[in-house]
């Protein structure tokens, strides 16, 4: 049997459309989680958290901002203030490449922000994980650690922690 080629644009395209499929049906269980990869972590986020997927937009800087601040990003006819996850987090700032996605939050949050991750992994089902128990001390922001059946660690994140910290509000350097 001859091996089939990965098209990892359409891959894409199918995770996107399942996303959105699962998002508008609120037929989303709530094991299922959108994986992402944060700078150097393989990170999960509740699929209801988040409104959509895109690749990054242009972005107008805006000067005088802390350096994990992206800019502003026209998306539609909304601009949106957008976050360099990774380094919000802390951790070195994300290099963009075709693959960095900008996640939009959901506007249950009352805030017209993206954050900007290095890539997406794919719907994970948290059934198919085991919960780490006693990790290292939690940030505000984790809500668990998971340890799926290849021995990946995944933190799952809790953006409503993120947004709602006074840091992420406050842009100006």
């Amino acid at each position: 049997m001859a091996k089939q080629k990965l098209n990892l644009q359409a891959y894409q395209k199918d995770i996107l459309a399942r996303l959105k499929n699962l998002a508008e049906s609120g037929r989303a269980p709530s094991s299922s989680k959108l994986g992402i990869r944060v700078g150097n972590l393989e990170c999960l986020v509740t699929l209801g958290e988040i409104s959509e997927v895109l690749p990054v937009p242009e972005m107008m800087r805006v000067p005088l901002t802390h350096p994990w601040f992206m800019g502003m990003a026209n998306v539609r006819g909304n601009l949106f203030a957008v976050t360099d996850l990774a380094a919000f987090l802390g951790n070195p700032p994300t290099t963009i490449t075709a693959d960095s996605r900008v996640l939009l939050v959901h506007q249950r949050f009352g805030v017209n922000a993206g954050l900007l991750v290095d890539r997406l992994i794919g719907l994970r089902n948290l059934e198919d994980m085991q919960m780490q128990k006693g990790s290292e001390a939690k940030s505000a922001w984790l809500l668990s650690r998971y340890k799926d059946t290849g021995g990946q660690h995944w933190d799952e994140l809790d953006l409503g922690a993120v947004l709602s910290r006074n840091e992420f509000m406050q842009v100006a350097a």
